[in-house]
Formats: C-alpha cells, sequence, structure tokens
C-alpha cells in the first residue's frame, strides 16, 4: 500500500498522522477476522477481530485499484441503488402490510367470528410486539449468519396459517410468533444501509425504503377493500386478507433468498473491482461493515448512559412515537368507521393515509439532507401536522365529518420523524456489536411503545378513543424534548473533539481502519447532526 502520511476524509478533516512504533504483526488466522494496514516503514499492522471488510481489503493492492478505476463512484452508487432499494423497499411494503392484516380485519368480521370479548383485541394488537420484544435482538444477530429471505418466507407462512386460528389463543399465538419473525427487519437494514452507503447518503436511502411504510398501506388497504367484497360460504371475507398477502410473502421471501447479499463483498451483480470500490468509499464511515465476533463491552457502552447517552435518549424517543403509532394502527380505521362509515367505505377512506405517509417520508429524508444542521429539526418538525390532527379529534364536534377527516389526513407525518430516528444507529455509532446493540436498544423503545399504544384507549367512552388522543399529544410533546437533548449531545461532543483536535490530539490513524473499535474509542470520529458529516 501507498506512504500515506495525511488521512483526509469528506468530512473536512485533514489529520496530519505521524504514527508511532508498531507492534509486532500478529500471526493471520484463518479462523479469524483481521484487518491489516501498514505503517509507513511498510510494516503492517494486523488487528485481530477487526471488521471483515478489512480482511477483505487485505488481498488486494486497493491504492492500484483506485488509482486505474474507471467508474465513477455515483455510477456504483446507482448501480447499488438498482440492485438493493426495490429488494429493501418491497420487503419493507409486505412487512407493513402484514403486520396490519390484523386491522383491516377488525372492520369486517373478526372480532365476532373469534369471539372477541373486553381488551382481547388490544391484547391481538399489542402481541405482535411482544414477539418483537422478545426476538429482534436475536433474530438480528441471526441474520448475519442466515439470508433473511428465510424469516421472511416464514413469516408469510405464519400469516397464511392465521386463517385457522378459531379464537383469541389461537390468534394470539400466531400475532406473537409473526412478530418475532418480523422483528429484524428494520435493523437489519439499518445495518444493510451502513454497509453499502456513506453517512450523507444513508438517510436519503433510509427514507426510500422506509416510505414503503405508506406504500404498503395503499396497497394492503386495496387488497383489504377487494377481498371485503368476496363472498364465499363458509369463509369470511377477512381471512382472505391473510391467504393472499401471506402467499405474497412466501412468493417475495424466495427472491430476496436469491438476490439480497449479505454485504457488499458478496455482492454478485458488481465485479470484483467494484466490490472493492464500494467496501473502500465506506470506509469515510469510520463505522465498518461486518463483523461476527460477538463484543461485550460494546453493548455495555450503550447500556450504561452516563458513558454514552445514545441509547436512552432513542429508546424514549422511540417510545413516545410508537405509542402513537400502537394506537392508531389498532384503532385508525375504526376511528374512521365511528364517523358513521360502514366496513368498505372506511377500509377505502384509509387508503389515501399510505400515499400520505410515502410522501412525508421521502420528503422528510430529502429535507434532513438538505437542511444544514436540520436531520434532528425535521424530525421534531414533523410531528407538528399529527399533534395538529389529533388536536381537531379532541375539539371538532363529531358532526363536522370533514374536519374529523382532514385531521386523520394529518395523522402520517409523525412515522417520518420514525425513521430519522431510525438511521441515527447506522450512522452515529461505531464498532458493529455496538451499531447494533443501539438499533436493538432504539427497538425495544419502538415495540414497548406499540405494546402500550393499543391500551391508552379506553373502549365506551365518549367521544370515541379521546383518552387515545390526549395521550398521543403528551407523547409527541415528550418526543420532541428527549430529540433536543440527543442533538445537544452531539453537539457538545463534537465540539469537544474538535477542540482536542485543536490541542494536537493525533486522529483518524491507519490502525484504526475497520478496526471495528466503538466511537468512544475513535477521537476522529464525529456524530451526524447534518448532511455534511
Amino acid at each position: 500500500m501507498p506512504n500515506i502520511s495525511q488521512t483526509n476524509y469528506p468530512h473536512g478533516l485533514a489529520v496530519d498522522e505521524k504514527l508511532a512504533e508498531p507492534p509486532e504483526p500478529a500471526v493471520f488466522d484463518k479462523n479469524e477476522t483481521t484487518t491489516s494496514s501498514e505503517t509507513e516503514n511498510g510494516e503492517p499492522f494486523v488487528v485481530k477481530n477487526g471488521d471483515e471488510a478489512g480482511r477483505f481489503l487485505r488481498d488486494y493492492d486497493v491504492a492500484a485499484i483506485v488509482a486505474e478505476a474507471t467508474d465513477d463512484y455515483r455510477a456504483i452508487v446507482r448501480k447499488i441503488d438498482f440492485f438493493v432499494l426495490p429488494l429493501l423497499f418491497g420487503t419493507y411494503a409486505l412487512q407493513n402490510i402484514d403486520k396490519s392484516c390484523l386491522g383491516y380485519a377488525a372492520v369486517f368480521t373478526l372480532s365476532k367470528d373469534l369471539g372477541l370479548v373486553g381488551t382481547e383485541y388490544q391484547w391481538l394488537a399489542s402481541l405482535f410486539y411482544f414477539g418483537y420484544l422478545v426476538c429482534e435482538y436475536p433474530t438480528t444477530l441471526l441474520s448475519q449468519k442466515f439470508p433473511i429471505g428465510r424469516f421472511i418466507g416464514l413469516w408469510g407462512s405464519i400469516l397464511v396459517a392465521t386463517t385457522g386460528a378459531e379464537n383469541f389463543s389461537g390468534m394470539a399465538a400466531l400475532r406473537f410468533l409473526l412478530g418475532a419473525l418480523e422483528s429484524l427487519i428494520t435493523p437489519t437494514f439499518i445495518v444493510i444501509n451502513g454497509m453499502y452507503y456513506t453517512r450523507k447518503e444513508q438517510v436519503l436511502r433510509t427514507g426510500a425504503w422506509a416510505a414503503a411504510n405508506g406504500f404498503g398501506a395503499m396497497i394492503g388497504g386495496i387488497i383489504a377493500w377487494g377481498m371485503g367484497q368476496v363472498e364465499t360460504v363458509g369463509i369470511s371475507s377477512w381471512k382472505y386478507i391473510f391467504i393472499i398477502n401471506g402467499s405474497i410473502t412466501i412468493v417475495w421471501g424466495v427472491i430476496v433468498y436469491f438476490f439480497l447479499p449479505t454485504s457488499p463483498m458478496k455482492a454478485r451483480f458488481l465485479t470484483e473491482k467494484q466490490r472493492v470500490l464500494a467496501v473502500h468509499r465506506i470506509r469515510s464511515n469510520k463505522t465498518g461493515i461486518l463483523n461476527r465476533k460477538f463484543k461485550w463491552y460494546q453493548v455495555v457502552e450503550i447500556l450504561t448512559p452516563w458513558r454514552d447517552p445514545q441509547g436512552l435518549l432513542l429508546f424514549l424517543a422511540l417510545f413516545c412515537n410508537e405509542i402513537l403509532n400502537g394506537g392508531l394502527g389498532a384503532y385508525g380505521g375504526l376511528t374512521i368507521k365511528s364517523f358513521g362509515f360502514n366496513s368498505l367505505q372506511t377500509t377505502l377512506i384509509n387508503i389515501p393515509q399510505g400515499f400520505i405517509n410515502m410522501c412525508c417520508i421521502f420528503t422528510g429524508g430529502w429535507l434532513a439532507q438538505k437542511i444544514p444542521n436540520g436531520r434532528i429539526w425535521v424530525a421534531i418538525g414533523m410531528l407538528v401536522p399529527t399533534f395538529i390532527g389529533l388536536l381537531l379529534q379532541i375539539i371538532l364536534p363529531r358532526s363536522n365529518v370533514a374536519g374529523l377527516l382532514t385531521g386523520v389526513y394529518m395523522f402520517p407525518p409523525y412515522a417520518t420523524s420514525l425513521f430519522i430516528c431510525l438511521s441515527l444507529p447506522g450512522v452515529n455509532s461505531s464498532g458493529y456489536t455496538k451499531r447494533i446493540t443501539l438499533s436493538s436498544t432504539a427497538f425495544l423503545g419502538y415495540a414497548l411503545g406499540n405494546i402500550c399504544g393499543p391500551f391508552m384507549v379506553k373502549e365506551g367512552e365518549n367521544p370515541p378513543y379521546r383518552s387515545g388522543f390526549i395521550a398521543d399529544i403528551i407523547c409527541i410533546g415528550l418526543q420532541g424534548f428527549f430529540l433536543v437533548i440527543l442533538r445537544w449531545h452531539y453537539v457538545r461532543e463534537n465540539k469537544r473533539r474538535d477542540r482536542l483536535l485543536d490541542e494536537g490530539q493525533i486522529q483518524n490513524a491507519l490502525i484504526d481502519e475497520f478496526a471495528d473499535k466503538t466511537d468512544l474509542e475513535l477521537p476522529g470520529f464525529r456524530y451526524v447532526v447534518s448532511h455534511v458529516f
């Protein structure tokens, strides 16, 4: 490799790095992930248990490949976008459709057919997220060893099996299993973002596949409306919703199994040199790509908020956000039905919310990338329309159906705040185990919020669901507060590190590249508060 005395990163940092005497080079063990760089004397730094990207690059003359490359990096990004994003988009759309099938079925005869009484419907809505809560961390770890297509096919099978449920107990078990299998999707997608895209690119790509949340709501609503008109003796209309969506998911799982690579090092749609360039361009993230060795000390960093408060603050922000999602997901359709519409009318009226959701997520992702220092401010701003929509449900008379529906169509923007928050673990943490743990901590708040959300609603109150709307308004205010604190932490920490750099601290040392160190161990790491870091 070339003699490098200065490391220049796209963050605008140029750090003069006179490296100290290197340690004795370790012996390479083919069973261990190892990262290697060279010192100025041409002797290798070998980092045991480093990121797999370092091991991959070690086999190539990266400098020569970069010098000879005829491909523009933007061309490689476009190729990744073309092959990877559609698979993520389709999977995320199906995930949203499949977990929402209960809500679609609720406006038909599901409760009557299963003999649901009291709070049993609320428990069915929540049990999906109990499965999510219990299994999200282990399934995310398993996804690094097994293709996620297997999990997708399994949850499709669970969805089809749901049609055989005859009572609360049977449906409850299947909802738990569905949540367990779907739990790995979003955390795994956050990790995939970090594998293929720079930190600047990630928020827009997160918005691209997260927008499938709204697209799935539209398609799911259309399917539910169509199946609601099917009348077959002995088979309730709502069962066809599960059969059709489950069958589509099984087929999609096979497609994902064969076409979604586990990392850019395995991407068959790239040439060998393009794979090297794809990995090389991610060096500026300082977050690594893949490491299969579990490191407990990185878990401890996230679980000790006095050392790193990111985990706690993201947990609280997502908990508040998902209390809204849990309540609106379970009762959104029933809220519209309470305005005086029948089941089919309710399903049709609910479809535009998916389109609004998709547009908001696209717009929010674009704004978060374009507005200087605006990522978290955009997340907070997207809560405002939802706040107004909820307020309208409380203050408007029930006779003002147009006003109430306008309020309902103002609900979706809060989901944009969720996905901006979900992009943060991928860009604001380093160390593979730490990044997965931070994502899982955030999703712990996600799952608990969705569990609690349906129970914020009191049955039989007048006007309907008022208590849930009040709880949601309070949660919006709390989420905004936690995000302000999180942004303050990022800004303060960046300023502290800049000050140490000005005082002569050596940052961005070559030995740290792909060493699978955490952001607390990397003095050259800077936290994202804008589009430029």
